[in-house]
């Protein structure tokens, strides 16, 4: 691989996260790449139908060029028409798509039209999972579809070691770890004002602990064995309360299991804006990750953050951001009763809760640093643009 000094850069982004159309963390998040790298970053982004499309100026270096679709299929061709119409105008270094599959494909079809290097992002552990790709008959042909986008791309972005480990043993290559960016890290590490307040209304009167899941409510969140736990934890700790933040196409069965399972007491609490969310973990005595799935799950890092410690299923990642027994609990995938144990064992242990959030906040900042991120991200453009 030739070696490469980076210059300011030009770099196509494609995809899904609508949170970047609006003011708030993934644009601030954007902003400090741009700054830090440094980069001009244009975004392709899928839309709703009702968007404008009308590019939308974050800042001198940051543009975004809105993709409105009917659906998610459709987005791909979108993609690539909007792409050529920039590519054709303005000069890039680098294409990056968000994940493999339907970025992926718009990516991949660009950086071979345009002759640019592809820049592949993978945020989760779904290629070659097999609980994912036996799940539905379209992840199996979507699998197949993130293997091709893999083989086009330049150079490969993980936020965690494991996956990252698991892309390089199929040789690809140029795969590098790059942790996610925790942008505001000091709305977590510092007392919020709020949490007390957010605590007393979300507990009315009862003694506790008080449980929290912030999560999109899909089905690879399998929130409803954080349910089912914590049902059976009741008859322990009838007092307690379970808070969920998020909200999903699961939302309206999540909360008929909540109404059967533990009738008042689980708080369905909806999309909490992220400016606000770190007073919940604040506010909390332990958070609940219950996924199939995940790469190194942003919650982790958050929670832990703001001091509150973790009962987590061991998916991809998790152990490079939290420590079984001293962070949190880890347990396998599929033994419910061993998260409902542990659920039940941590809920009789305040002190206990007490010191691994103490320790979990204190290793997880020496974790989140914006210099870790950058120099991780400044080796996978020089790799890409080696290749």
């Amino acid at each position: 691989m030739r070696s490469v000094e980076l210059r300011m850069l030009r770099i196509l982004n494609i995809g899904l996260d609508r949170d970047i159309l609006h003011a708030g963390e993934a644009q601030d998040r954007q902003k400090i790449y741009a700054q830090a790298l440094p980069a001009s970053i244009s975004h392709i982004v899928k839309a709703s139908p009702d968007t404008s499309p009308a590019r939308i100026e974050v800042s001198k270096d940051i543009v975004v060029f809105p993709c409105p679709v009917r659906h998610w299929s459709l987005f791909v061709p979108a993609a690539i028409r909007r792409g050529s119409e920039i590519l054709r105008s303005h000069r890039f270094d680098i294409i990056q798509v968000q994940e493999p599959f339907i970025s992926g494909l718009a990516g991949a079809w660009l950086s071979r039209r345009f002759n640019i290097p592809l820049v592949v992002g993978i945020f989760s552990d779904e290629i070659d999972n097999p609980v994912w790709v036996r799940a539905h008959i379209a992840n199996r042909a979507a699998n197949i579809v993130g293997k091709r986008v893999l083989r086009a791309a330049a150079a490969v972005r993980c936020d965690s070691q494991i996956v990252a480990k698991k892309v390089a043993s199929t040789g690809q290559k140029n795969v590098q770890y790059v942790p996610f960016l925790i942008t505001h890290a000091d709305r977590f590490l510092e007392p919020h004002a709020a949490a007390q307040g957010i605590r007393t209304q979300l507990l009315q009167g009862s003694a506790g602990p008080l449980l929290l899941t912030v999560a999109r409510l899909e089905p690879e969140k399998n929130i409803d064995l954080s349910l089912r736990s914590f049902a059976e934890t009741l008859k322990r700790f009838p007092e307690a309360v379970f808070s969920i933040v998020g909200d999903g196409s699961c939302r309206g069965d999540l909360e008929a299991l909540a109404l059967q399972l533990a009738k008042g007491r689980v708080r369905f609490l909806g999309r909490v804006a992220n400016a606000d969310v770190a007073a919940f973990y604040q506010a909390a005595d332990l958070t609940l990750l219950s996924s199939t799935r995940e790469s190194a799950a942003r919650i982790l890092f958050e929670s832990l953050l703001a001091g509150t410690p973790i009962l987590t299923t061991d998916t991809a990642g998790v152990h490079e951001v939290v420590q079984d027994g001293e962070t949190g609990r880890v347990i396998a995938l599929g033994d419910e009763a061993g998260f409902t144990n542990a659920l039940v064992e941590l809920c009789a242990a305040p002190e206990r809760l007490a010191l691994m959030g103490a320790e979990g906040r204190a290793r997880t900042a020496k974790i989140v640093t914006l210099d870790g991120v950058i120099e991780g991200l400044r080796l996978v453009y020089k790799m890409a643009l080696a290749a």
